[in-house]
């Protein structure tokens, strides 16, 4: 039974990891955290159950799972000291989604034991690896994607263990990023050490323990209470393909069996194809986070993020699929392919709940550009993810430019990129005729032009739905594919690989990058005219898709 001080204890839970969160973003220095907001933060207690967790990136919904227990494997409860911080990045490990998640650690401690650990999780620009970025959806090995590390100790009883902190920043190709980073997430953990210390102190380790319990416990309630009573019981499959495997132009299929009865809910990905060669498996906790991220979606949008979500649903996958791979599995690119992953799960789970549904979505489109910035003579990696266009609904249209599912990062803004970059954006504008038709209109991609003027640079790129559409539903038709073009429009012009490490660019090369719109969501014949004009005025769709797919003549 969830008290009134149950509540109290649950809101102060979630506004310290928020305030965590905030610390993180306000004192990094890399622009992967400090504008495109790409980390998070959580508290578990010592049996490692996430009591809390602020993620802008759904991603690390399951960065949490195995972390606790992988510290103390190696550093028991009894050896652990106030002023220790630990430092892991190991999807295999401690169940980050990839290399770059580095994640920092510290344990709690009331009347003399610890009780619980303050967490965060920052995406890294660089941990070495192959490539600059060390994400390649090429890498055959992690051991190709940067340096792996266990839970390690930082800092012990207050005392920084500078070798260890030296090994790290020598793996990173853009170590005062990487310095910068680390620092903060060190200040987040202990503003969120002291917070709960403080939490501690005020309600008393009795009142908070039973607290806990009833908190996790009541979000347990709430969650099997919507799946019985907004939620059909039955079986539902759906399924989709990633493009290629990263090596070659196979494609990959991503399926889910699913079934619900009046509390639970059975995801069963063994339709899945097997483990593929390249960066693009997805890590088993990361699988889950994209399970629970769409769970959270369909029953919960507004209720908080703790243990008590992750009872109610069951996932199989055996080992070996590329939704559940074997070290020393490549991973790094994983995201793109839970992209899909999650449209699957946004179908299947969708027809227990029709009017919930959502069409398929267009993912980002990601590049990696490295070079040497010849205003400051250093190396530099840009890290970016180009939004594209969000799967309509029952009730709205998608939403245009918009990071969907599982990357909720911000977009880095021009200024920004400008500024940190040897780049210049000479267009930015929404794809015409990108979202796919439907009574409601798929959200659109974008077209982004940027002008390079680095030396010595190259591209690392990854991404989905180039060559297979998001889908629209009920009628709906299917958004637009996206695309890398270097120096459109020129004798030069080259469609570049949708998968590739390091294409070489020159000074003066211009890279566009066109993003893939949402799939539309009903008959477009059904669509309201006056929607169909105003997207047209707005040049979000042409005269000749308003007259062919909508029926409608424009002035």
């Amino acid at each position: 039974m969830r008290t009134g001080t149950t509540e109290i204890i649950s809101s102060a839970l979630n506004a310290c990891t928020a305030e965590m969160l905030a610390s993180l973003i306000r004192t990094a220095y890399s622009p992967n955290i400090k504008e495109r907001g790409d980390c998070s933060t959580a508290i578990c207690d010592i049996q490692g159950r996430t009591l809390s967790l602020a993620a802008n990136a759904p991603a690390h919904l399951g960065a949490t799972l195995r972390l606790v227990p992988q510290i103390l494997a190696r550093f028991p409860v009894d050896a652990l000291r106030p002023g220790d911080v630990f430092l892991a990045n190991d999807p295999y490990i401690v169940g980050v989604t990839h290399l770059n998640d580095c994640t920092v650690a510290v344990p709690v401690f009331v009347d003399g034991q610890s009780v619980a650990f303050a967490i965060a999780v920052a995406h890294h620009s660089d941990v070495g690896g192959r490539v600059p970025g060390s994400e390649a959806g090429d890498s055959v090995s992690i051991f190709q994607e940067g340096i792996r590390i266990p839970p390690l100790r930082i800092y012990t009883a207050g005392t920084r263990n500078a070798d260890v902190i030296e090994l790290f920043l020598l793996n990173s190709r853009t170590p005062h990023f990487s310095r910068g980073d680390l620092a903060a997430q060190v200040a987040a953990v202990e503003r969120g050490a002291d917070r709960l210390g403080q939490l501690y102190a005020r309600h008393g380790r009795n009142t908070m323990e039973k607290s806990i319990n009833d908190m996790l416990n009541g979000t347990e309630i709430r969650v099997k209470e919507r799946i019985r009573n907004g939620m059909r019981p039955g079986s539902y499959s759906a399924s989709d393909w990633l493009d290629e495997d990263g090596l070659t132009d196979e494609p990959v299929l991503l399926a889910a069996d699913v079934t619900i009865d009046d509390q639970h809910i059975l995801i069963d990905l063994s339709r899945c194809a097997p483990q593929i060669g390249s960066g693009k498996n997805v890590p088993w906790p990361h699988t889950l986070a994209t399970v629970y991220y769409v769970l959270k979606s369909f029953v919960d949008p507004h209720g908080p993020v703790n243990e008590g979500l992750l009872r109610a649903v069951k996932v199989v996958a055996p080992e070996g699929l590329v939704v559940n791979p074997v070290a020393p599995a490549a991973v790094s690119s994983r995201n793109v392919t839970s992209m899909i992953l999650a449209d699957v799960l946004m179908n299947a789970i969708g027809q227990a709940c029709p009017l919930r549904q959502m069409a398929s979505s267009g993912p980002f489109q990601g590049t990696i550009l490295s070079g040497k910035d010849p205003r400051t003579g250093t190396f530099f990696i840009d890290y970016e993810n180009f939004c594209g266009g969000q799967g309509a609904s029952h009730h709205f249209d998608g939403m245009d430019a918009v990071h969907v599912h599982m990357t909720n990062t911000s977009n880095l803004p021009v200024e920004s990129m400008e500024l940190e970059f040897p780049v210049i954006v000479e267009r930015y504008a929404l794809a015409e005729d990108s979202g796919g038709p439907g009574r409601h209109r798929g959200g659109m991609g974008i077209v982004r032009d940027f002008r390079l003027y680095g030396e010595d640079m190259t591209v690392a790129l990854r991404s989905a739905r180039q060559k297979f559409h998001a889908q629209g539903m009920d009628g709906g038709r299917p958004g637009a594919l996206g695309a890398f073009i270097l120096n459109p429009g020129t004798p030069q012009e080259q469609r570049l690989p949708s998968t590739s490490s390091a294409t070489p660019l020159r000074a003066g090369d211009l890279l566009r990058i066109v993003t893939p719109g949402g799939g539309g969501m009903g008959d477009p014949k059904l669509r309201n005219p006056q929607a169909v004009h105003s997207d047209h005025r707005q040049g979000k769709i042409s005269a000749e898709a308003a007259e062919n797919h909508y029926g409608q003549k424009t002035p």
